[in-house]
């Protein structure tokens, strides 16, 4: 008999762009693990994620695999934890979804802007600002700036997106933008009709989709991704360069990291399951996928993935480097 899984995600609504590529991703595992997976669209509202996930574990589903988006997992993982029932997290990130039974696939909002720091701090900029939008999982992103700024000995400043102005030189200033795909790129945009900063960043470059929509503005700029390929063989689930193939003949394009890590959740969920993992297994269970390494501790926060930053150069994302910028 075959494993049921099931997952809502965002089809349409707010977060519809990385929520279909996260479908894909669980499509794609589906198929090669021979899993029969439902998918229902929640168009992001609460409400439905809480009546669906509920009439799901009342149906004898063996895997249920998170919806997209952090304030959607909030409100899925107390429903699932207090059947005692493993909710397998692909779609957020925000730090406080960490919580007994959701097992943290991505790596926590925290640990974003980390490696951007450290890039501010290469380049010889002495302030990070941080324009941010509301919610926990941007406040998540700041907080987690904020203590890499510090332990580097940068001056930090936050600010709401909608204040943003220059005032005076930004030349030695790093920006780093938090909000929706929407606000990063338009908050972009504004930046880059005036003076550049000495490094300019947003969560947003970290989607494929980024480049799509600003084409040759987008050079340059740096974001947090949770993949890029690599030719690791992976413990669990097929290689990055396998899973991409198969990506790019079903859909005609290469995928992005909210397919991938889907995709990964996918591939982690069916080998416990094949395993016969209980809870306190799949807890204390360190391996890897073409997401990369999976771990997590206690709390089932993630604690073996950490982002890698990019940047965009030739309308391409690769990992960020020094190098380039004394160029632009």
């Amino acid at each position: 008999m075959r494993t049921k899984a099931a997952a809502t995600i965002s089809l349409s609504g707010p977060l519809a762009l990385q929520g279909r590529q996260a479908a894909r991703g669980l499509e794609l595992w589906a198929s090669a693990d021979q899993i029969d997976l439902e998918i229902v669209d929640d168009a992001g509202d609460p409400a439905t994620v809480s009546d669906v996930y509920q009439g799901w574990l009342g149906a004898g589903t063996d895997l249920l695999l998170g919806p997209y988006g952090s304030n959607l997992v909030r409100r899925v993982g107390p429903i699932t934890s207090s059947e005692g029932v493993l909710l397998w997290n692909h779609g957020g990130s925000a730090d406080d979804l960490t919580h007994p039974l959701v097992v943290q696939v991505p790596a926590p909002a925290s640990s974003y802007f980390s490696e951007a720091v450290e890039l501010a701090q290469r380049l010889g900029l002495g302030r990070v600002v941080l324009a941010r939008s509301t919610g926990r999982f941007a406040a998540a992103v700041v907080a987690g700036a904020r203590e890499r700024s510090a332990e580097l000995g940068l001056t930090f400043r936050t600010m709401d997106l909608s204040d943003w102005s220059v005032e005076g030189s930004v030349e030695d200033d790093a920006l780093l933008i938090v909000g929706t795909f929407t606000e990063d790129v338009a908050l972009v945009r504004k930046v880059l009709a005036g003076t550049r900063p000495g490094l300019l960043g947003c969560v947003a470059a970290g989607l494929l989709d980024f480049g799509k929509e600003l084409g040759p503005a987008s050079e340059g700029i740096v974001g947090p991704t949770q993949w890029v390929s690599s030719r690791t063989i992976p413990e669990v689930g097929p290689a990055a360069s396998d899973f991409t193939l198969r990506y790019q003949r079903t859909y005609g394009e290469s995928p992005g990291y909210p397919a991938v890590q889907a995709a990964a959740a996918g591939f982690l969920s069916a080998e416990a399951h094949r395993r016969g993992y209980d809870h306190d297994r799949v807890r204390d269970w360190r391996t890897t996928t073409l997401l990369g390494t999976f771990a997590v501790d206690e709390s089932w926060r993630q604690v073996g993935h950490t982002p890698i930053t990019i940047e965009w150069r030739n309308g391409r994302q690769v990992r960020a480097r020094r190098r380039h910028w004394k160029n632009l």
